[in-house]
């Protein structure tokens, strides 16, 4: 408004201006002769040219072809399709070393449910294990996992940081009716885009573990030494396992992944 007052004064000065100009006496210096007018024409021989309005037809626009998405195939049938999807994202050298043929759908509503439990049963899981072997180094008699055991995730860190969350959530929208199925299959209530988000929450609380850590082998396997940490879950501890470094960027995808489905 501040910025208008200027012309609002000036439009204002002129129209006193005028009103003054065709009402006000102006003072006689001397007289003219009166103006010689053209003839008066009578009314009706006024010639009245007619008034055409020029009607300029806008163009109708087309209406939008209604999209109309391609059928899903059936559960038991998807993994070629899925497969495809997935190949078309991260590429197909990625997918044939980590992804496991069949059934990728329900090995993946399953293992994602369990991450929230003790352990993920191996029979279950979509994703290849890591090859390396698992490292660990000494300090007098105490057993610690070695920084040295992180670079076995590399390869899935890189994939993780070269999908785009966005991507990846129109794949997963697009296939979402096979997820809710097997995810029903599986004995699961309710929406599965709940569970996935409340299994999301669950993993960005792990707490951030800079190191050393220390490890117990009391049986077969390696144990955390510290019983806080060997009492999270599944999905926690692979966090954990992984590295601080390398578990801040799949927290930061995961908190990617949050945002797009709560948006939906």
């Amino acid at each position: 408004m501040k910025k208008a007052a200027p012309y609002l004064i000036l439009v204002l000065l002129f129209a006193v201006a005028g009103w003054y100009f065709f009402t006000g006496e102006p003072e006689a210096v001397h007289e003219l002769p009166p103006p010689q007018l053209p003839p008066v024409i009578p009314a009706e021989t006024k010639q009245v040219e007619p008034q055409i309005a020029e009607v300029i037809e806008q163009p109708v626009p087309e209406p939008e072809p209604e999209f109309i998405p391609e059928p899903l195939p059936l559960l038991s049938e998807s993994d070629p399709e899925v497969r495809q999807a997935l190949s078309e994202m991260v590429g197909a050298n990625p997918l044939a070393v980590y992804l496991v043929k069949d059934h990728a759908v329900s090995r993946l509503v399953a293992t994602l449910d369990s991450l929230t439990s003790r352990q993920v049963p191996a029979e279950i899981n979509p994703i290849k294990p890591a090859s390396d072997k698992f490292v660990v180094e000494t300090e007098g008699e105490r057993v610690v996992l070695s920084p040295q055991n992180f670079a076995r995730y590399d390869g899935y860190i890189a994939l993780i940081k070269g999908v785009d969350a966005g991507t990846l959530m129109v794949t997963y929208q697009r296939y979402s009716p096979l997820f809710q199925e097997a995810w029903e299959e599986n004995g699961g209530e309710g929406s599965f885009d709940d569970r996935l988000v409340d299994l999301i929450d669950h993993l960005l609380e792990t707490p951030d573990v800079p190191g050393p850590v220390y490890l117990t082998k009391p049986e077969a396997v390696y144990l955390f030494e510290e019983p806080a940490l060997e009492a999270m879950s599944a999905g926690q501890k692979i966090l954990i396992r992984m590295g601080s470094a390398n578990a801040a960027i799949v927290k930061e995808k995961l908190a990617e992944l949050r945002s797009e489905l709560v948006l939906e």
